[in-house]
């Protein structure tokens, strides 16, 4: 079965559930240099990609283990699952929440997981990474049953302090990461590419996707905000 896992940002993360494990548990946070993604309710960032405009809002507030989430929607996302994200030191995590699908007549369940999608406190060319190992459960007509997903993941710092002009708007004190993501779902092995450009109090400002899964490459950057 050629299971799809999609990332955040959406590719973005995860397992504080039994149901799986994360490397980055204890993990060093680091100490922020300023706020590279705002989290508060009614929050929205609006892009396009030149044809469509796509927004992502924050929706609300969720507590995992005494811990305050923030709830996440992505009019670009299909899925329908669940995503929050929390920031703790300079790190920011991207939990997603049970993913259903249907891949022809068989059924997928995908359980939480949570990654680190930035560590604003790197220099360039440092790296953070992780692993985590979210159980996907199938039912159809060829059986059912559970496995491990193995998700591992590498981001590299490429850019700091950069100013950058998108759509007729600037944007100072810029960060830039790619975000390397291999699952493997039973022996079917996938990648995700993604290149994300942060920018301090106001968060993702332009996204780069593509994977070796048969969707489409994103490309997307930021036309306005709403910021609380």
């Amino acid at each position: 079965m050629k299971l799809k896992i999609f990332p955040f940002l959406f590719i973005v993360v995860l397992s504080l559930s039994s149901c799986s494990s994360d490397s980055d548990s204890g993990d060093d946070v680091g100490t922020t240099t300023g706020d590279y993604y705002p989290l508060a309710a009614d929050n929205k960032w609006r892009y396009t990609d030149n044809s469509n405009e796509t927004e992502i809002n924050v929706i609300g507030t969720t507590n995992f283990n005494g811990e305050t989430y923030y709830e996440m929607t992505d009019t670009y996302s299909t899925l329908g699952n669940q995503s929050w994200m929390v920031k703790r030191g300079a790190s920011y995590y991207q939990k997603v929440g049970v993913t259903n699908q249907m891949q022809g007549s068989t059924s997928v369940v995908i359980q939480p997981y949570e990654m680190k999608i930035l560590r604003d406190d790197l220099a360039v060319n440092e790296t953070w990474s992780g692993r985590v190992t979210p159980r996907v459960d199938y039912s159809g007509p060829n059986g059912s049953g559970n496995f491990k997903a193995v998700i591992t993941y590498q981001g590299t710092m490429m850019a700091k302090n950069m100013t950058e002009n998108l759509g007729g708007i600037s944007y100072d004190n810029v960060i830039k990461v790619i975000l390397a993501v291999n699952v493997d779902s039973n022996g079917q092995v996938n990648t995700i590419y993604s290149e994300y450009w942060f920018a301090k109090d106001i968060g993702l400002i332009y996204q780069y996707e593509a994977s070796s899964l048969p969707i489409p490459t994103l490309t997307r950057y930021l036309i306005s905000r709403e910021l609380n």
